[in-house]
């Protein structure tokens, strides 16, 4: 899109009347009150899932050693991510407390910002349908909504790529001063400055596929580019020095794509390391992306109709988003869910193009095509099947036994689900892809709402955590800690050693010592520990008590006395 015609948008509206202005503001009340509600609302349940609880750990180690540029975990060195993230935990804690709300407020404050790129990107390039439709795809798609809100690298590693890839957009293709180069390459030194080498190539990566296919030099002729390059390298070279030589591998280049691409092992691009195979992310996808996953096609297809891809520069920009970085993480030995993340602004913008198209423009391509009447179909029979069986994979994941949504909630869904079918059958375009969005935003409510609470309710680490601390300010034996080495439920020994009242045993001569000063003792510990205890000579171990916890990380609360 020429910066002509992004300018004779913005300029449209002041001649707009009333009822288009309100439109906008009704369109940003909403995605204010869904981001809020996404991203804000019960912060404060147990931290879940290990990485949070192993983050959190390292953070506060990092604050009570006082000591910023080396990490460790357990009083082991780590050495697996840069410390950034750690620094914006640690100022975050520091600020308002050492709880669940300080530790994911980073997080938050990242995706809700992420969201605001994506409107005003959507808006600039497009119209205001297509930035709050966009908007919405990031704050309700269900991978932003699970792990945008949580303790983890990935919401502020997407921020910071949006941002880039923003700053880039104003230069290229709203006409703006060059000085914009310098924010994007800010973005992209911070990106690797938080999560490796691959924060800074992400976005480098669509910027140069879209200049290639665009034949498109004038980045390069760019003094702006160049400086803000500049700066790029002199920041993550800076920061690097002040690092020890553990992390110096983040910032060696081609280290970087050997640890991402595994490049120097012949046939081995592609293939997980941890057993994922190069098509992990497709089928992913469908689960990562919904409820939008049921448009997703029709906006691809919707895009690929544009070509020559020259001739439509914006479309082309979409594409070279969303496939180059997908590409780029099935190519990647290391897969994960909450690297998909970092798509979901692409993959807003796409949808958010999408449903332009079907609201503002009269061409042909608003018609209602087979394929996506069958996957609306698809999407209202799951979302009415999934409040009726959805607490199946709660019981099996979370331990979570009783009833999860309320009856009005599941009358409320079955009832959207009927008018959306109702919509496809009568091919009524617009009203069907409405209901796609009250369904995500109600799709945050079941999440937020309903299921992290039933999670924390079931058996969640600080539930369990506290009933021990509980047993430990009771009469009886003493209670202590035996969890050496890395712990298999993180997420439970950061708040086991949150405060003091569980003291900490070592090693297996520790609690020998334990046994013999102060007789029985008793034991919290996980099921590889307690299986060493049981074995050790001279001890006498009887299980009390076991502490349910999901994917099989117990705790188990034993009796510890001298064998006689």
């Amino acid at each position: 899109m020429s910066a002509g015609r992004v300018m004779s948008q913005e300029g449209s509206g002041r001649g707009q009347p009333w009822s288009f202005a309100s439109r906008q503001y009704l369109e940003l009340l909403v995605l204010a009150l869904v981001s809020v509600w996404a991203f804000f609302t019960n912060l404060q349940f147990s931290l879940l899932e290990g990485s949070e609880g192993l983050y959190a750990g390292i953070a506060g180690e990092m604050g009570r050693r006082q000591e910023f540029f080396d990490l460790t975990y357990q009083g082991e060195p780590y050495f697996n991510k840069p410390p950034l993230f750690f620094w914006m935990l640690h100022l975050s804690t520091w600020l308002w407390g050492d709880h669940e709300i300080a530790l994911r407020l980073p997080g938050s404050l990242a995706a809700v910002g992420t969201v605001a790129l994506v409107y005003v990107l959507g808006t600039r390039l497009f119209s205001s349908t297509a930035g709050f439709w966009a908007a919405l795809v990031v704050v309700t798609s269900h991978v932003f909504l699970w792990y945008g809100r949580r303790v983890l690298f990935d919401s502020s590693l997407t921020f910071l790529v949006t941002l880039a890839l923003f700053a880039w957009v104003q230069v290229q293709f709203v006409g703006r001063s060059s000085r914009w180069y310098l924010l994007a390459f800010l973005s992209m030194a911070l990106g690797a400055m938080l999560k490796e080498m691959h924060g800074f190539f992400l976005p480098l990566l669509v910027m140069a596929t879209y200049a290639l296919i665009q034949r498109d030099t004038r980045m390069l002729k760019d003094r702006w580019f160049w400086g803000g390059l500049g700066l790029a390298f002199a920041m993550m070279a800076g920061y690097a020095s002040m690092l020890g030589s553990g992390y110096q591998h983040h910032f060696k280049i081609l280290s970087a794509i050997g640890s991402v691409w595994n490049s120097g092992l012949a046939g081995s691009i592609g293939m997980a390391r941890d057993g994922h195979p190069l098509y992990w992310y497709l089928g992913m996808m469908w689960a990562d992306f919904f409820p939008w996953c049921a448009l997703l096609p029709s906006a691809l297809l919707l895009l690929w109709a544009q070509r020559p891809f020259r001739a439509h520069p914006t479309e082309l920009l979409l594409l070279v988003w969303v496939l180059s970085l997908f590409t780029a993480f099935s190519l990647a030995t290391l897969k994960r869910e909450p690297y998909l993340m970092t798509i979901v602004p692409g993959i807003g913008l796409m949808i958010g193009y999408f449903y332009h198209r079907m609201f503002e423009t009269t061409d042909a391509s608003r018609a209602m095509t087979p394929l996506l009447k069958v996957l609306l179909v698809v999407l209202a029979l799951v979302f009415g099947a999934g409040m009726f069986f959805g607490a199946a994979p709660l019981r099996k994941r979370w331990l979570v036994s009783s009833p999860v949504v309320s009856p009005v909630f599941i009358m409320t869904i079955v009832a959207l689900s009927g008018t959306l079918i109702y919509a496809v059958a009568k091919a009524r375009l617009q009203l069907a892809l409405q209901l796609v969005g009250v369904l995500a935003a109600a799709y945050v409510v079941l999440v937020v709402n309903y299921v992290f609470p039933a999670i924390d309710q079931a058996a969640s680490p600080r539930k369990a955590t506290e009933e021990i601390k509980a047993m430990a300010r009771e009469a009886g034996p003493a209670l202590f800690m035996y969890i050496p080495g890395w712990p298999k439920n993180e997420d439970a020994l950061y708040y086991l050693k949150r405060d003091n009242v569980v003291p900490e045993l070592p090693t297996p001569d520790a609690v020998r010592e334990a046994v013999r000063r102060q007789g029985p003792v008793r034991i919290i510990t996980e099921e590889q520990h307690m299986q060493s205890l049981q074995q050790s000579a001279g001890l006498r171990v009887e299980r009390l008590h076991e502490f349910p916890q999901p994917s099989r990380k117990h705790l188990f609360l034993l009796s510890v006395s001298a064998q006689e």
